[in-house]
């Protein structure tokens, strides 16, 4: 029992006793007790608040003024965006989570090593207030206080470079590329400056990748009910991925004084299976159409061609459905383009054959060129497997007799090649006809699969 008072007492009395480091206190503090550093920092970073104090007489000049030179470098070592969410609501406004890596010179911040502090390579400051950091902000997009901007491990080396990282949320500027609708393009930017009033030039300089690949997707923020607990509650994306993120320096205004650092991200809107709804089925349809002269006479045709319209037209409404209210900014998409060309194409086949049709009709008495005859009925029958038949409902004269039942049996069925002694053609030029509509097919699809091809690859 008394050994084991004793320990307690020992440890009570050690307790109670200060650290050496507590009890010995820096020599370099005594005349700064202006500052409510609070006494976190190394005895390393109150060496040089004294000689700085000493030298410009204020005690908060390494804090509040940048280093004394008239041109000021900040090297950019790397960008990291870490998250990335939509603005609530709207679809395609950002705003951006990410990291600055950074470091630049500051000549009151060196230490000799051969002296006091020779082992000391580097310096690290707890509090990010204790010395002068550059503004590195967008003043943009914040003027509703939705931004973030701080400054953190904080690095000081014995030659006077500062490593430092921000951490920043901003709303990015964003831009829409309508064109490839409904998987449209967005580049955001944001837009850092560094304006300091004592210094004349402040100048970036990006040491890292200009450019990184990225596949990040982009959340949509939920409004969450009172009762509903964040950690259950899963985080829903959007159809945006961020696919890459670029750095890039320039000058404001044309100033050569005063330069921006924009960080940019791209996204891409991936809804692949949206997209193939709206081409697969109208691109499939006209191709039936334009095929349409395998399926036999002009009047199948004729149904073909209606019935690929209706598809056509059912795929544009659907297109039409999802089509942003406010528009695309003055914009056509390519798809746009893609479904006009396709009603074109339509509309162009579907009176070729109707004009086919009427011609068919009309009783021909002078007979076509040999030659375009022959190679009409070879294009009928050998490429598209058809050719005129006297039988066809369409096949029907302008010119008809009154009175056809008061002719000779023989002369009624002779009628068709010869009409008292002029030899009827019609059925040559109809093979002519014929051939002139799948003709014009087998143009328009050629037209169409190049068309395919580009819109697909």
């Amino acid at each position: 029992m008394k050994s084991s008072r004793f320990l307690l007492l020992l440890l009570g009395v050690l307790l109670l006793i200060p650290s050496s480091e507590q009890m010995v206190q820096c020599r370099y503090t005594k005349n700064l007790t202006n500052r409510a550093d609070g006494g976190d920092e190394h005895c390393l970073f109150y060496y040089l608040l004294n000689r700085e104090y000493e030298d410009s007489g204020n005690v908060h000049s390494l804090s509040t003024f940048p280093p004394r030179s008239d041109e000021m470098k900040i090297t950019i070592e790397n960008v990291l965006v870490k998250y990335v969410e939509l603005v609530k609501g709207s679809s395609y406004q950002f705003n951006v989570f990410g990291d600055i890596y950074l470091n630049w010179k500051d000549e009151r911040l060196k230490w000799d090593k051969k002296g006091e502090f020779e082992n000391y390579d580097h310096l690290y400051i707890f509090n990010s207030s204790a010395i002068w950091t550059p503004h590195v902000i967008d003043h943009t997009l914040c003027a509703d206080g939705g931004c973030s901007y701080s400054v953190d491990d904080i690095d000081i080396y014995d030659d006077g470079t500062v490593y430092a990282r921000i951490q920043f949320k901003y709303q990015a500027s964003c831009v829409v590329d309508y064109r490839k609708f409904p998987e449209e393009d967005d580049s955001c930017c944001i837009f850092f400056t560094a304006f300091e009033p004592n210094v004349l030039k402040t100048q970036f300089e990006i040491e890292g990748k200009s450019k990184e690949k990225l596949n990040r997707p982009v959340y949509a923020q939920k409004v969450y009910e009172k009762e509903e607990s964040l950690n259950k509650a899963a985080q829903e994306h959007s159809p945006w991925v961020v696919v890459e993120r670029s750095i890039s320096v320039s000058h404001l205004g044309g100033l050569e004084t005063l330069e921006v650092l924009q960080v940019c991200v791209k996204a891409e809107k991936q809804m692949s299976t949206v997209r193939v709804a709206l081409l697969f089925p109208v691109t499939l349809a006209t191709y039936v159409m334009l095929a349409s002269p395998l399926f036999g006479d002009l009047r199948t045709q004729i149904f073909v061609k209606l019935f690929t319209l209706h598809v056509q037209t059912l795929c544009f409404l659907y297109l039409c459905t999802i089509t942003p209210l406010n528009g695309f900014l003055g914009v056509r998409p390519r798809i746009y383009i893609f479904y006009e060309i396709v009603f074109t194409i339509s509309f162009c086949s579907i009176l070729v054959t109707l004009v086919v049709m009427a011609l068919s009709r009309v009783k021909r008495n002078v007979p076509p060129s040999h030659r375009l005859f022959l190679s009409a009925k070879l294009i009928n029958r050998v490429v598209c497997c058809i050719e005129p038949e006297r039988t066809d409902a369409y096949h029907r004269f302008v010119e008809e007799e009154t009175n056809p039942e008061a002719r000779p049996t023989s002369e009624v069925n002779d009628s068709v090649i010869r009409r008292g002694a002029e030899l009827d053609y019609t059925q040559d030029w109809r093979h002519i006809y014929l051939a002139l509509n799948n003709m014009f097919s087998a143009l328009m699809f050629s037209v169409f699969l190049f068309m395919t091809f580009l819109e697909f690859f």
